[in-house]
């Protein structure tokens, strides 16, 4: 019950009717199905996802913290986890709101709607800031194997802080508008004898030229343009990556039957690091097709006749970006040996059998 725009079709008898986009009998499913799917989402999918991945992501900053921030990438890997926990819990929000409506309809139909519009920039920014360090880690990883001579003076530790603290700052400074350029409000429906909620641009957007144009401007840029860049350049990054470490692997083969140890430790980086920015391709690509398919068909949209599926679609969609943030400690508990002797490290109060001597450490990876 979002938008009240009203469409009209026409029946079997040539009898014009006019229905919401959430009851428009072309509507693939029904609004029911669109109700019990986002219940279970909130009420059981996504916590399930929010319990795993909130404390992993916080193991994961202690490990990457106690492997020393003065590496670039321990500092990049440290960033994104700190961000996708972060944004595991703040979306958070919305659910808990939609726990309220169940229990206090009324008083919880109002919360909800305004936490989804006036909280949702910022669950959008931590989600783009996400992306873009995911973006930071996979050009790195591209130079260091493209340039491995030159990779370690291109840049300071001190400059990719600052790099990344701007990445994240940006993203949210890019939603900045969203609580206020929205107003959610109330309106009584004669049909139904209920109360529904609307939105619509603030009075004091609509009044201003500037401030329309910078909302398309921003909806553009940051819903559109920067995730399916953001998603290009990570792709191209990485399957230069791959290409040449392939490459680079090859020629050592010919030339020597056995690898150095530092280059055996950098593939094996290299390669946890291209898994993580595989997984992050993935759960983009379902945002990416539908957010262009709403664009393309105007009725699988928040206005169509399609309203239904398109709101469960963008909640498959939804789920694909929350398990990426949650996935990335079992990625690096698989990939890396330095991750896990380092986690036994940590956890050797708790199992003393797994105790491991510090001075035993192996080499980063």
């Amino acid at each position: 019950m979002i938008n009240s725009t009203n469409q009209t079709v026409a029946s079997s008898g040539d009898v014009v009717a006019s229905y919401l986009p959430w009851t428009n009998p072309l509507n693939l499913i029904s609004f029911d199905t669109y109700q019990k799917t986002l219940y279970y989402f909130n009420t059981v999918v996504k916590p399930v996802v929010v319990i795993v991945g909130v404390p992993t992501n916080i193991i994961s900053c202690i490990v990457f913290k106690r492997q020393g921030l003065c590496d670039r990438m321990n500092l990049c890997l440290f960033v994104l986890a700190l961000v996708d926990m972060t944004y595991l819990a703040y979306s958070m929000v919305f659910t808990i709101a939609l726990w309220i409506k169940v229990v206090q309809p009324v008083v919880g139909e109002e919360l909800y709607m305004k936490a989804l519009y006036y909280a949702l920039g910022v669950s959008h920014g931590w989600r783009e800031a996400s992306a873009l360090v995911g973006l930071v880690i996979a050009v790195e990883r591209c130079i260091c194997v493209v340039f491995p001579l030159q990779a370690g003076s291109l840049m300071r530790t001190r400059t990719m802080g600052l790099l990344l603290a701007t990445a994240v700052t940006s993203m949210q400074v890019g939603f900045v508008t969203w609580p206020v350029k929205q107003h959610v409000f109330s309106v009584y429906d004669n049909t139904t004898g209920q109360i529904r909620w609307k939105t619509e641009l603030a009075s004091q957007w609509q009044s201003s030229s500037f401030l329309m144009s910078y909302t398309i401007f921003e909806d553009t840029v940051m819903l559109v343009l920067v995730p399916i860049l953001n998603l290009i350049l990570v792709t191209v990054a990485t399957g230069i990556t791959v290409i040449r470490l392939k490459a680079v692997s090859s020629w050592r083969k010919e030339v020597s039957s056995f690898g150095s140890e530092a280059h055996v430790q950098q593939v094996a980086l290299t390669k946890m690091l291209v898994l993580v920015s595989c997984v992050y391709i993935g759960s983009k690509l379902p945002w990416i097709v539908v957010m262009l398919a709403s664009v393309l068909d105007p009725d699988f949209s928040d206005t169509g006749h399609n309203y239904n599926i398109y709101k469960v679609s963008q909640l498959m969609a939804q789920l694909f970006s929350y398990v990426n943030s949650a996935v990335t400690f079992f990625i690096y508990l698989a990939q890396s040996s330095r991750f896990k002797v380092e986690l036994r490290v940590l956890f050797s109060c708790f199992l003393p059998s797994a105790g491991v001597s510090e001075t035993k450490m192996p080499p980063k990876i």
